[in-house]
C-alpha cells in the first residue's frame, strides 16, 4: 500500500510515494529528466521486504510544481535533502538512474552523513561538449515543439532496441512518462545538465556504490566504468540488452544486478 504526499520545498510542492516494510531502512528513488516515479515500479516488489521506500518527483515532472526552475544540481539535491528532513530522515539508501544518479552522486559527495549506499543507474558525471549540446538542442525542441517534440526524441534514443522489437508497451509507458513533464520542469533539469561537475569530485565518495548502466545504452558503459575506476571500493555491474532506462527496459535483469549487490555490501 503506497502512501501520496505533497511536501512544500523551495516554492514548489514535490509529490512522493512511500511504500515498503515499516521499521526497515529507508531507500529513496531518483527518477530520470522526463520520467517521474513510476519509472521505479518494476523495483518496488523486490525492494519492499528490504526497505521503507521513498519515491520523488523531481520538479515539474509527474505530479510536482516547478514554480521555481532549477539553476543547477545544488537545487536538486537540495530538494531531496528538504524532502528528507520533513520526513524525518536521518539517512538512506539512494537509487537513481540518469539525472537521479547525477543528483545521488551530489548527495555522497556533499552529504557523506546523509548517505548509506548510492546505486547510480546509466548516468555520467560531466558536461563535456558534446554533452551540453545536446540538452541545448533539446531546450530547443521544446521550444519549437513542446514535450510532444521531446517524447519523438527521446523515445527512440532511450529504448532503441526495444523500438526494433515492437515492445510496444515499453515504448508507450516511456511517452507516458515524458508528456507528465512540464515544460518548467523540463527547463529545470536541462539546465543543470549544461554544467553537471561531479566528476572531479568522485574520488570524495566514500559510501559503498554500485554503478549499474544498460549494454545498449550509447557511450554510458564505457564511461561508467571509467567512473568506477574513480570512486574508492565501487562495483560496477551490466544490465543486457537494455537501453538508457535500464530499470524499465529490462526490469528482471536490472532487479536481479541490484539485489545481489545489496546483498553483498
Amino acid at each position: 500500500m503506497s502512501e501520496e504526499r505533497f511536501i512544500a520545498v523551495g516554492g514548489n510542492r514535490l509529490r512522493i510515494l512511500i511504500e515498503g516494510a515499516e521499521g526497515k531502512p529507508w531507500i529513496t528513488l531518483l527518477h530520470g529528466a522526463a520520467t517521474n516515479l513510476y519509472l521505479w515500479d518494476a523495483q518496488i516488489a523486490p525492494l519492499s521486504p528490504l526497505f521503507r521506500i521513498l519515491r520523488i518527483d523531481v520538479r515539474g515532472h509527474g505530479k510536482s510544481s516547478a514554480e521555481v526552475v532549477a539553476g543547477s544540481f545544488e537545487d536538486l539535491v537540495a530538494d531531496v535533502i528538504a524532502v528528507w528532513d520533513a520526513l524525518g530522515i536521518r539517512k538512506s539508501t539512494v537509487m537513481g538512474l540518469s539525472l537521479g544518479g547525477m543528483t545521488g552522486f551530489g548527495l555522497a559527495i556533499h552529504h557523506p552523513d546523509r548517505i548509506e549506499r548510492l546505486i547510480a543507474a546509466d548516468c555520467r558525471a560531466d558536461s563535456p561538449d558534446f554533452f551540453a549540446k545536446s540538452w541545448v538542442s533539446r531546450l530547443e525542441v521544446l521550444k519549437e515543439k513542446g514535450v510532444e517534440g521531446i517524447a519523438e526524441v527521446t523515445v527512440p534514443m532511450w529504448l532503441a532496441q526495444a523500438a526494433k522489437e515492437g515492445r510496444a508497451d515499453i515504448l508507450a509507458g516511456a511517452r507516458d512518462m515524458i508528456m507528465t513533464t512540464s515544460a518548467p520542469g523540463y527547463v529545470s533539469v536541462a539546465t543543470p545538465l549544461l554544467t553537471l561537475d561531479y566528476k572531479k569530485d568522485l574520488g570524495r565518495i566514500r559510501c559503498p556504490t554500485l554503478l549499474i548502466v544498460g549494454s545498449l545504452d550509447g557511450p554510458h558503459p564505457d564511461e561508467m566504468r571509467k567512473m568506477a575506476d574513480l570512486i574508492p571500493g565501487a562495483k560496477y555491474a551490466v544490465v543486457e540488452n537494455a537501453g538508457h532506462l535500464s530499470c524499465f527496459d529490462q526490469p528482471e535483469r536490472f532487479n536481479a544486478a541490484v539485489l545481489d549487490y545489496l546483498r553483498s555490501s
